[in-house]
């Protein structure tokens, strides 16, 4: 990192240092995003409805995965803010040589294990006899890719604390494209299927993480890979300090796999069809959300570093009208062009799996009115390293609330009840991260520095 882009963080101008920042990390996040949906898109409209539920069937999964992969990152990119924060250079290439070994090596782990027990982590999964083959196939080859995701998303929070946001973007969009490129080559051209999705999606991963390799290796990048030796002890205040992101990660996979049982039980593939739908149209607001809140982390953690409550505050101000801005756009579209959104990925799906669509988007929308604050709220206790507030705010708003309320609401209100759980458990969330806010301002937190 020059010494002009340490400079930028905490002492440049609030709002073009954010954009700076958050404008090439949502860039970047969208495309990784698309790979998910282009993927839904392609297999929703060729190969249909039964395959586009098998995609989300193994999303538990995958978010486990993924979210194993994340806490060691996220963790490791704010320790490492801080030490960058602090003139700590050397204690921060060790944090990161540290974290990207330790991301490869369990992602690897567990992917093997889900490969030599298929069978079973299928049958787990819940996929029912019919979805059960269509599931084993896009979950196998996904499996043999899997390190290259969560090990690009590491060096691509690294590249973003190193000052260079825009190179990280590039990185990941030349992935997504790629992966759209694929996908029409596979699925919509050779008629590949559900595993042709897989291929498409596993190479653009591979993409980014070679791209994002060059950077290391730039006279400008601070950051330097060594092969990590010592005290390991720092990946374990790393995970503790990442834990919410693991904790989003593994809520969404619990939820996703409740909500899966629920509806397939109450009514039929279709239901995990209409689930799938409105779980992409959620993860496309999340993932802009998540731009401006990992954009966030880095920033605020090296301002942390060097003691700068203030300019923490109106960074964390600015994130928050960006991501409410967000929820009200998407919440728009939703009121105004439901069918269209819906029928993105339903060409060959059935009239049921609409109706169902559109009566989870009528209750859900509210839901993107409370999220986007939510999790803007997260990221900052987890940069100011608070990991518990941050945990507590994430398994409310994934795990706790949600299962809560789709085990009661339906009780009084019937189906209504399943579709307006996530709209509820945000709102409740909402009133939680208030009371935490209330209480470690960064005023409280963050001693000021003595030239301030």
């Amino acid at each position: 990192m020059s010494r002009g882009s340490y400079a930028d963080m905490v002492r440049g101008n609030i709002a073009p240092v954010f954009f700076y920042h958050a404008v090439p990390n949502v860039l970047g996040m969208l495309a990784l995003s698309s790979s998910g949906i282009v993927d839904g898109i392609f297999v929703g409209n060729i190969v249909g409805d039964h395959a586009l539920a098998s995609i989300n069937i193994i999303m538990p999964l995958f978010s486990l995965l993924l979210g194993v992969g994340i806490m060691f990152s996220v963790g490791g990119m704010v320790r490492c803010g801080k030490y960058i924060g602090e003139g700590n250079h050397q204690a921060a290439n060790e944090v990161f040589s540290k974290t990207l070994v330790t991301v490869a090596a369990v992602t690897l782990l567990l992917a093997v294990g889900g490969i030599l027990f298929i069978d079973e982590v299928v049958r787990m999964l819940g996929a029912n006899d019919a979805l059960a083959p269509l599931v084993r196939e896009y979950l196998l080859v996904m499996l043999a890719f899997m390190v290259f995701l969560p090990a690009s998303l590491c060096l691509s929070f690294f590249v973003r604390v190193d000052g260079q946001p825009v190179f990280a973007a590039i990185a990941i969009i030349s992935a997504a494209l790629i992966n759209g490129l694929l996908d029409w080559l596979f699925v919509g051209h050779w008629g590949m299927g559900l595993s042709g999705a897989a291929y498409a999606t596993g190479a653009a991963h591979i993409v980014s993480f070679t791209v994002l390799l060059f950077h290391f290796a730039a006279k400008k990048s601070v950051l330097r890979f060594s092969w990590p030796v010592g005290n390991w002890g720092e990946m374990g205040r790393a995970a503790y300090n990442g834990m919410s992101e693991f904790a989003n990660q593994l809520s969404a996979a619990v939820v996703i796999l409740v909500f899966n049982w629920v509806m397939i039980g109450r009514f039929g593939v279709e239901g995990v069809a209409a689930f799938t739908i409105m779980h992409y149209l959620f993860f496309a607001e999340q993932i802009v959300i998540y731009g401006f809140s990992d954009a966030l982390q880095p920033i605020i953690s090296i301002n942390y570093g060097a003691r700068k409550p203030e300019r923490i505050v109106r960074f964390l101000g600015l994130a928050s009208f960006c991501a409410l801005t967000v929820g009200v756009v998407l919440v728009a579209f939703l009121l105004i062009v439901p069918e269209q959104l819906a029928s993105l990925f339903l060409d060959n799906g059935t009239d049921a799996t609409l109706r169902l669509t559109l009566a989870f988007i009528s209750f859900s929308w509210p839901a993107f009115l409370w999220n986007g604050t939510n999790v803007v709220f997260s990221a900052y206790f987890t940069a100011i390293h608070k990991p518990m507030p941050s945990a507590l705010i994430a398994l409310s708003r994934t795990l706790v609330f949600p299962l809560l309320f789709i085990t009661v609401l339906p009780l009084f209100f019937g189906d209504a009840g399943i579709f307006v759980s996530f709209s509820v458990a945000e709102f409740i969330t909402f009133l939680l991260v208030i009371f935490f806010f209330t209480v470690m301002k960064p005023q409280r937190v963050v001693q000021p520095s003595p030239g301030t």
